[in-house]
């Protein structure tokens, strides 16, 4: 017999507990408002969850074991490759078999997931349930078993801490923007975890892609952005700002710029160099001076010093797709390869319908230090 109702009328949490307190075995689906998407699946075995899906992070366990440092991308298409020549193996499971990550490893990371993907779920008000009994499925030869008496309890802490939060983070939709840096300001002093996500804040995207990206519970990024939002390191907005025009160039400053221009074009390489590093003295807030000498110094073979200019271009501009696209070349001859290879995958993010040719270069580079790196890792490198 099956059970089923509206949302409204019985929350997630009093369907998740009477499925936990009469030791259940089945698949509970929810369907949200609407229909538009395909509703999120709950499997239980005797009232624990052991296994959870939701289209937006069906994809979720190959990018969290990346974050994690278990994986590399080579590795993750390689068993990608594997899925498609024998149907029906999770992702976990070729992974395994591959000696590449141990069960372990795979089980703590779906038991991650399934705790994101139900604290998600429990926060729906609107939609439609349906529990059937019957066997619940599995994730392959790697199984996990999730008390749902302790989700339920880190669920109702999370709701206590998340009335504090929303303060400044009312929820996760919102965009956070860099505020900027005033040079009476204090330094900055964060912990790792708050220069992952001050790192990934472009001014943007909202807070639930940077968590995506991060590999990082809903949960934990909020946290982090209401205490940088609470020093005033990030504002918060609702809505993307639009974006701000580029102050004009001062006649001075405009010719000076051509007059490198020409010196480039002339093969006066060095002669540039010192006009823009003259300009950048002058003018240490115009990202364009730093990309002029960026590709100064990459002209006299000079990648260090080009790699410091990007940095900055980049600083003071960091929508520039170009700007990226260059910094990754230009780390790649200094031998950073993971700096590289970061930059790459920005300059993607950013011009996602841009020059087809040079994301195809982007996206070759990419991969060749994504290659690299992990025979690196083998080695012992």
């Amino acid at each position: 017999m099956a059970i089923e109702g509206p949302l409204r009328e019985l929350a997630l949490t009093d369907v998740f507990q009477l499925l936990d307190l009469s030791r259940k075995t089945g698949t509970l689906s929810i369907a949200p408002e609407g229909g538009r998407h395909r509703p999120a699946l709950v499997r239980f075995d005797r009232g624990a969850v052991v296994g959870a899906e939701l289209s937006s992070v069906h994809d979720r366990l190959g990018h969290l074991l990346l974050r994690a440092g278990k994986v590399t991308e080579a590795q993750i298409q390689t068993a990608r490759r594997a899925q498609q020549i024998a149907p029906g193996r999770a992702l976990g499971t070729v992974l395994v078999e591959q000696g590449i990550v141990s069960e372990d490893d795979i089980r703590r990371q779906l038991r991650f997931q399934i705790q994101e993907i139900v604290f998600e779920l429990i926060q729906w008000k609107d939609g439609y349930f349906r529990f059937e009994e019957g066997p619940p499925g599995s994730n392959g030869n790697v199984s996990v078993r999730v008390s749902t008496e302790s989700l339920l309890m880190e669920a109702a802490r999370r709701v206590d801490e998340w009335s504090t939060l929303e303060t400044k983070v009312p929820h996760m939709g919102v965009i956070p923007v860099l505020v900027a840096d005033s040079p009476d300001g204090p330094t900055l002093d964060l912990h790792p975890t708050e220069w992952e996500v001050l790192a990934e804040i472009d001014g943007t995207r909202p807070l639930k892609l940077i968590a995506a990206a991060l590999g990082r519970s809903d949960f934990d990024v909020a946290k982090i952005v209401y205490g940088l939002a609470s020093t005033g390191v990030v504002d918060v907005l609702e809505e993307a700002p639009a974006p701000a025009a580029a102050a004009p160039l001062e006649r001075p400053l405009r010719d000076a710029l051509g007059e490198a221009q020409l010196a480039l074009a002339d093969g006066a390489s060095d002669r540039a160099r010192r006009i823009l590093d003259d300009l950048a003295r002058a003018h240490p807030d115009r990202a364009e001076v730093y990309t002029l000498l960026a590709e100064a110094h990459r002209r006299l073979g000079r990648w260090g010093e080009a790699l410091i200019a990007l940095g900055r271009a980049a600083g003071l501009d960091p929508l520039a797709g170009q700007v990226h696209y260059q910094m990754g070349f230009a780390a790649a001859h200094t031998g950073d390869l993971h700096r590289a290879r970061e930059a790459w995958d920005t300059y993607l993010r950013l011009d996602d319908a841009g020059d087809a040719p040079r994301r195809a270069r982007a996206e070759r580079a990419r991969d060749a230090a994504d290659a690299l790196l992990s025979v690196m890792d083998e080695e012992g490198q």
